[in-house]
């Protein structure tokens, strides 16, 4: 095994390293002053080329941007030479409804194919045939008694020619009094024939018609709202047989607000235009008039209810050819012209601002805000009763923000202060 033996350092400290040799004075002044100046002389020299760079510098001028003019649409106020259209929704009725009743019963012959659910039948038109057999029998038994009774007051009337030959050669026949002179002469039996033969007459009317009762007849031209017959149904009086309206015209009634009842006088005949939006094709629409005014109330609306007509409702007549049909229950919009208000601007109802008031472009086209007398108020316009002259341009564009006097200009102007 190897030893291994220890190394002795030796602790005495290494002699010291000569003296480093000092610069002269004159470098050492030398770098101070360079340390010092040189920094202040870059900083003297870059704030000169600074204000320099500064003061050499163009200047912007302060250009005040010229405000462009809003763009809007303006329409002008034209004074209209009509009443306000009052727009309104009504449905459509019969003005009558007729339910067809025998008088007399009878087993059923024969039906008309136009007496269905829907079916058209003209005035005069035979519906209905009633077994007329028994009715028949009536009248030729009302007419042989009425010639038999006839017969006997002929055979009577002998009689009394012979009773009076005989009083006139009976001596003393003018003693008679008055009573036994009629007995003599046969006048309470003939009195008796005749009152038989009146009632025998009777008889014959009464079978007469009850003959013509079993035949039916459409009263006028109507539309067969129901009917459910067959033949071969035996009827009793008074059964219903079907039920029948005129198809001359139909009435439409009509909810109107109360405040529109004073623009519209039935006296006056004034007209009112139907149409059916989703229904009818577009453009399509009837004209009627106004007939009369309800004199209460909707209960459910409380609103008046005015009645129109409308003839040939069914579009039937050459003149009417093409235009829709009315169908009874069906709910139509109205449009009705109002008196006319003189001197009174129509404008739509989007062009009337907050507190009733219009935004009119002067002819400075700058914007004054000017309030108006609103003499009608409807859904689609407004009529203009006072605060707007004739000519007068109207915007109807809409505004974020307003203010009187504020520039405006219309689509074919070009803007002050814009570049072509």
């Amino acid at each position: 095994m190897t030893r291994i033996e220890p190394i002795e350092i030796p602790t005495q400290p290494p002699a010291e390293a000569p003296a480093a040799r000092r610069a002269p004075l004159w470098h050492r002044a030398l770098a101070a002053t360079l340390k010092t100046v040189l920094p202040l002389a870059i900083l003297a020299a870059g704030a000169l080329v600074a204000w320099r760079m500064i003061e050499t510098a163009p200047v912007a001028e302060r250009v005040e941007r010229p405000r462009l003019a809003r763009l809007v649409e303006a329409v002008p106020a034209i004074p209209t030479a009509r009443g306000p259209l009052i727009e309104v929704w009504g449905d459509v009725a019969a003005p009558r409804t007729l339910t067809l009743r025998p008088e007399i019963g009878g087993r059923v012959t024969a039906l008309s194919p136009a007496l269905v659910t829907g079916g058209e039948v003209a005035a005069g038109e035979r519906l209905v045939s009633i077994d007329d057999r028994t009715a028949r029998h009536a009248l030729a038994e009302a007419e042989a008694q009425i010639i038999g009774i006839d017969a006997r007051i002929a055979v009577e009337r002998g009689q009394a020619a012979r009773a009076a030959l005989d009083l006139a050669r009976r001596p003393g026949g003018e003693r008679l009094t008055e009573e036994q002179r009629a007995l003599v002469l046969r006048e309470p039996q003939m009195q008796e024939l005749m009152a038989e033969r009146a009632a025998a007459e009777a008889a014959r009317e009464r079978a007469a018609l009850d003959l013509a009762r079993t035949g039916i007849a459409a009263p006028f031209d109507a539309l067969v709202v129901s009917a459910g017959l067959a033949p071969g149904t035996y009827l009793t009086p008074g059964a219903e047989i079907a039920t029948l309206v005129p198809v001359d015209r139909f009435e439409i009634h009509l909810a109107v607000p109360v405040a529109a009842l004073r623009w519209i006088d039935p006296s006056e005949g004034a007209t009112v235009r139907l149409t059916q939006p989703g229904v009818w094709p577009e453009g399509a629409f009837r004209e009627g008039r106004i007939l009369r005014v309800a004199p209460g109330l909707n209960p459910a609306a409380r609103m008046a209810e005015v009645i129109a007509e409308v003839e040939d409702p069914l579009a039937r007549a050459p003149g009417n050819a093409g235009k829709p049909r009315l169908l009874i229950g069906s709910f139509l919009r109205a449009s009705i012209e109002g008196h006319e208000i003189p001197g009174a601007i129509a404008l739509d109802r989007a062009a009337l601002r907050d507190g009733d008031t219009v935004w009119v472009m002067t002819p400075e086209n700058r914007l004054a805000i000017r309030p108006v007398e609103v003499a009608y108020r409807g859904s689609a316009e407004v009529l203009i009763a006072d605060g707007l002259a004739p000519g007068e341009r109207v915007v109807t564009s809409p505004l974020a923000s307003v203010a009187d006097g504020m520039a405006l200009r219309l689509p074919d102007e070009t803007p002050a202060g814009a570049r072509p």
